[in-house]
């Protein structure tokens, strides 16, 4: 398998996959990480102010459902069809919310809702299409939507801070990513020799010889394809007349711990870098000389999305095993930045570039507990790949159960202890 996987790897199919999943990566997050930038501006424009925890939880919430409708019931859907289908919503769904401001509030909370759906079903989608490329590849789609961290926080900063656009024609300028993103997939990406059956037999073949050499190794074979090369002792299979059901508890069980992990760090650092950071300010900050102060909600979701992006494209560098440690870590951050919304600790224009160095360390570590984790169960030997797949698909459904968790918080704690902060 590391023979297999170094070919591939050394190929010109995998620099152009990993540009391709870099690019999707980053236009599948790009418009979700913009709203959230957003946030405060959206609701101040319909006089929402105390609502700003809706805007993450419209963000996030249905798009725990849309990963389960993948997961389970999707399956024998062509990818194509499904990532169209998400590509079109995506286009309409930044239309709606330029125009909401013409229609109302809750049309605008509706509209977020499809922008976010979008972008957890594209991710379930295209982690679930990695089963069919080198774990490593994993790696370039990371990158992707830690860019899209970095530059939907930049480009808002520009477009609204610097050239004092209005929401209406920032959220129709972003819309023809739509089409980039559908044409990336259809054209851009392809699959690897051993999964593309266009792929002439004298690769196959050789791949074959150098698989049977080793004795400990086996080569498994679906429809006439490669499907996978693994460690024959490593392989759990799958009990006999087993359920979908009884499958579906079997891969939650083989994730558990990564998903459980994966989903207190987002809710952690979603309350520290939402939460946290929209009550971080004095009231008073607003009529600020200091431009930095003035505009710190959207520098500081730009340095979370800095240390995102430098997390998460570090996986060539070094891998981290003990992922319970970055949970432990980041539940110190969302502490911190509760108290620093209470009783603002560091204020002021020192005060303020303190806090920007701190939320970039809330990104690194949520970025390095994303690509750490995704990593780990594409890379899991244990698995098939129909069973690779569904277990993503259970880790990133627990990815939306943290942030929607963090969501309600938010909104609980703008009510009750934080509601004059």
């Amino acid at each position: 398998k590391q023979w297999y996987q170094r070919r591939v790897r050394g190929s010109a199919f995998y620099l152009r996959n990993w540009i391709a999943f870099w690019i999707l990566g980053t236009i599948n997050n790009f418009s979700y990480v913009v709203v959230n930038s957003a946030g405060q501006s959206l609701v101040d424009s319909f006089n929402k102010g105390n609502l700003i925890g809706l805007i993450l939880w419209a963000n996030i919430a249905f798009g725990t459902f849309a990963r389960i409708i993948n997961a389970f019931f999707l399956e024998g859907v062509s990818y194509k069809v499904r990532i169209i289908l998400n590509g079109v919503l995506m286009g309409l769904s930044l239309v709606g919310v330029a125009l909401s401001i013409h229609v109302g509030f809750w049309f605008c909370i509706l509209c977020i809702v499809v922008v976010g759906t979008v972008s957890s079903f594209g991710e379930s989608v295209l982690l679930g299409y990695m089963k069919s490329f080198p774990s490593e590849i994993v790696n370039g789609w990371s990158s992707g939507t830690g860019m899209a961290g970095v530059a939907g926080s930049l480009v808002y900063i520009f477009l609204d801070g610097v050239l004092e656009l209005t929401n209406v024609t920032i959220f129709l300028i972003l819309s023809p990513l739509a089409v980039v993103y559908c044409f990336v997939f259809l054209w851009m990406l392809k699959l690897p020799p051993a999964k593309d059956p266009s792929i002439v037999n004298t690769e196959r073949a050789s791949l074959v010889q150098n698989v049977v050499e080793d004795n400990q190794s086996e080569i498994i074979v679906e429809n006439g394809k490669v499907q996978e090369i693994t460690d024959h002792e490593d392989l759990v299979v799958a009990p006999e007349n087993e359920t979908n059901f009884q499958r579906y508890l079997r891969c939650l069980k083989s994730v558990a711990w990564m998903g459980l992990n994966l989903a207190l760090v987002y809710f952690f650092e979603y309350v520290a870098s939402v939460g946290g950071s929209d009550k971080a300010q004095p009231k008073d900050s607003k009529t600020s000389p200091n431009w930095w102060v003035r505009n710190a909600y959207v520098v500081l979701a730009f340095c979370y999305q800095l240390g995102v992006l430098i997390s998460r494209s570090s996986l060539a560098l070094f891998k981290i095993k003990r992922v319970e440690i970055i949970s432990i870590l980041q539940g110190l951050n969302m502490v911190f930045w509760l108290l620093q919304a209470k009783y603002k600790l560091l204020s002021g224009n020192v005060g303020v570039w303190i806090q920007f160095i701190l939320m970039v360390y809330v990104g690194l570590l949520g970025g390095a507990s994303y690509v750490n984790i995704f990593y780990l169960i594409l890379h899991n030997r244990k698995l098939n790949d129909k069973d690779r797949e569904l277990s993503v698909n259970w880790a990133a459904i627990l990815v939306n159960v943290g942030i929607t968790a963090a969501s309600v918080f938010i909104l609980i704690m703008d009510h009750t202890f934080l509601k004059y902060d």
